[in-house]
C-alpha cells in the first residue's frame, strides 16, 4: 500500500494530520496537500470542526459552572448584582 492510501484511510478513521505525518514520515504539506484532493475531505473536515465546537462548548459550560460554585454565585447574588446595575444605569440616565 502506498503512503497516500494509508494517509486517506487513517484520516477517515479519525487520525489527525499530525499523527499521519508522524506515521508516514512525509511532510505536513505533502499529507495535507494530498488530503485536500480527496472527495470527502471537506465534509470530514467540517464534521470535525462542528464536533470540536460542540466539545469546546460543553467544556466551557462545565468550567463556568465550576467557577460559579467556587465563587458562591447563585440566583440571589445574580439578582442582587442585576438590581445594582439597573439602579446605576437608571441613575445615569435620569
Amino acid at each position: 500500500m502506498s503512503w497516500k492510501a494509508d494517509a486517506a484511510k487513517m484520516y477517515f478513521e479519525g487520525r489527525t494530520v499530525n499523527d499521519i505525518v508522524d506515521i508516514t514520515g512525509k511532510s505536513r504539506q505533502a499529507v495535507s496537500g494530498y488530503l485536500n484532493t480527496l472527495p470527502g475531505y471537506a465534509k470530514e473536515k467540517e464534521r470535525r470542526k462542528l464536533a470540536n465546537k460542540e466539545k469546546r462548548r460543553k467544556y466551557k459550560r462545565a468550567k463556568n459552572r465550576q467557577y460559579r460554585i467556587q465563587m458562591g454565585v447563585n440566583r440571589d447574588t445574580m439578582k442582587r448584582e442585576h438590581d445594582i446595575a439597573a439602579m446605576i444605569l437608571s441613575h445615569e440616565k435620569y
